[in-house]
């Protein structure tokens, strides 16, 4: 059984950009050695970030998260198991996936959450539609 865990922050307003840089790149690289799949979207001083892998992980790694002090007011956005992965690798990127295929599994990602979760899926869509503003 997969778990998913997605949330959205507010970046610490230290941070310069070539810090964030580095930090996209990192979580990007550290996630697909650890098998975890799905996306860290970071725009207007804000983080969107969905986790995908096995369950005792993806709690792990939000754990880490939640004490990370380069953002703040975490609000996680889903929390829960899930029979299938929306997401085939990790993405990570600026403003948009840039990749025609990470904007194809956002998409699936809603679709598939839209169906699971419509409590959820408001708020998930509404963020996402404003960070990437391609849906």
């Amino acid at each position: 059984m997969r778990y998913t865990i997605s949330y959205v922050s507010t970046i610490n307003s230290s941070l310069s950009k070539s810090e964030v840089k580095m930090l996209m790149d990192f979580v990007k690289d550290r996630n697909s050695i650890l098998g975890v799949t799905g996306i860290l979207i970071h725009t207007e001083g804000n983080f969107f970030q969905v986790l995908e892998g096995e369950q005792e992980l993806v709690k792990s790694l939000f754990k880490k998260i939640k004490i990370d002090d380069r953002h703040h007011s975490i609000i996680k956005m889903l929390d829960t198991t899930t029979d299938s992965t929306s997401f085939s690798q990790y993405h990570s990127s600026f403003t948009v996936v840039s990749e025609r295929d990470g904007q194809n599994e956002l998409r699936q990602f809603l679709k598939k959450e839209k169906e699971n979760n419509p409590g959820h899926f408001k708020s998930i869509s509404y963020l996402t539609k404003k960070i990437m503003n391609i849906l």
